[in-house]
């Protein structure tokens, strides 16, 4: 009986407890959803239900006046200004090899040597019997000064001198193909045979490449050819160099492929990173036309929507959206030929988020401080030489 109204008395406790928890929990709940409220609203008798309109933070720059240029932009590889294949003009087998791959070389170095003992051989011969014929012909002239021969004699004598002669001179040239010369200026990028093979009469032997210049070759459609004259200079993004390199326009072909409706241009690359080598691919940037004193805007600036352009200009601290018609389109810079003026300010960042009127804050103090643009381009050549002389 005793354990029993001791477990009454425990269960009493604990449910009085559990009560008095849950009462400081609704206190609490309530308190919160009261000040909650309050603070709503307060705030829409301090705002008046009206939420403030924010400021949009933007960079602005003024329309530079500059040159304006439209560019024709095509693929293509380097090719070496001549490529030979160097074959064997006579037989024999190699004795020496005196130039190998990657070698540089100067027209008429000896690249390589074959044997030549039979070609010594008849060319001994053939100075022997040009001797004998030589002065069998001196001996017959004299007779004949005298009236001992007859004029028959006397010219078939001189006939076979100068059948001798020639055949001497073949054998000299037939000894000089046993040394294998470099027709060019160049570098040799391939090796055929190797020592102590036997070659045939125009086996190949070599391949070479005169590297200097290298030259390209684009194709461009007629109705883009424009201003390209030769002797300009074109923009070649080259894929083993990071730098852009240029090259001059060489030759323009007179006529039309009628196939294609495009003109042959060959450019030349004079100067070269030593990394360039023929057969690497470039990208070709060509100037077709220009416009000079155009006004220029940062090409980021321009936003295109269904086919038009427009941009955001900062009047009395207010965005104000303005119709624009483009020019030629550069990489960095736009050509703008309506809809802004020179005095203008023009957004370049920050415009993506802007609508007409809404309020703007200027972030850069170039354009707030020095409003003449010529002020801008004079401190620009300034820092420029500085870095220079530095």
């Amino acid at each position: 009986m005793n354990k029993l109204n001791s477990y009454n008395k425990t269960k009493q406790t604990q449910n009085n407890k559990f009560i008095v928890l849950s009462l400081i929990f609704s206190i609490m709940t309530i308190s919160c959803s009261d000040g909650e409220q309050g603070a709503r609203g307060a705030g829409k008798i301090k705002g008046k239900g009206k939420k403030q309109a924010s400021v949009i933070p933007v960079e602005v720059i003024k329309p530079s006046i500059g040159l304006a240029a439209s560019y024709y932009v095509t693929t293509a590889t380097l090719e070496p200004s001549s490529d030979a294949n160097i074959n064997s003009r006579t037989t024999g087998v190699v004795k020496q090899i005196l130039h190998e791959e990657g070698d540089d070389v100067n027209a008429g170095d000896i690249l390589l040597v074959l044997e030549d003992d039979d070609q010594q051989l008849r060319l001994k011969q053939a100075k022997q019997k040009l001797e004998s014929t030589k002065r069998e012909f001196n001996r017959l002239n004299k007779m004949k000064r005298t009236g001992a021969v007859s004029s028959t004699e006397r010219d078939s004598a001189e006939i076979a001198f100068q059948s001798a002669s020639t055949e001497k001179e073949l054998a000299e040239l037939t000894l000089s193909y046993t040394k294998v010369t470099a027709p060019f200026t160049g570098r040799v990028v391939w090796r055929a045979v190797d020592l102590g093979a036997h070659v045939g009469q125009s086996e190949l032997l070599y391949r070479m490449m005169a590297i200097n210049p290298l030259l390209v070759r684009v194709h461009i459609p007629a109705n883009r050819l424009g201003m390209v004259t030769k002797g300009q200079t074109v923009q070649l993004n080259i894929d083993s160099v990071s730098e852009t390199t240029n090259a001059l326009v060489e030759l323009i072909s007179p006529i039309v492929d009628p196939t294609s409706g495009t003109i042959k241009i060959t450019l030349r690359l004079d100067q070269y990173p030593k990394n360039v080598r023929p057969g690497d691919f470039t990208e070709v940037h060509m100037v077709t036309a220009q416009h000079e004193n155009a006004l220029l805007v940062p090409s980021i600036s321009i936003i295109e929507e269904r086919g038009k352009n427009f941009l955001y200009t900062v009047v009395n601290g207010k965005a104000q959206r303005q119709s624009v018609t483009v020019g030629f389109i550069m990489s960095e810079q736009t050509e703008i030929i309506d809809g802004i003026n020179e005095s203008d300010d023009v957004v370049f960042k920050g415009q993506r988020n802007l609508n007409n009127d809404v309020a703007v804050e200027i972030l850069n103090s170039t354009t707030s401080k020095e409003k003449d643009n010529g002020i801008i381009k004079e401190r620009k050549a300034k820092e420029r030489k500085t870095r220079e002389n530095k």
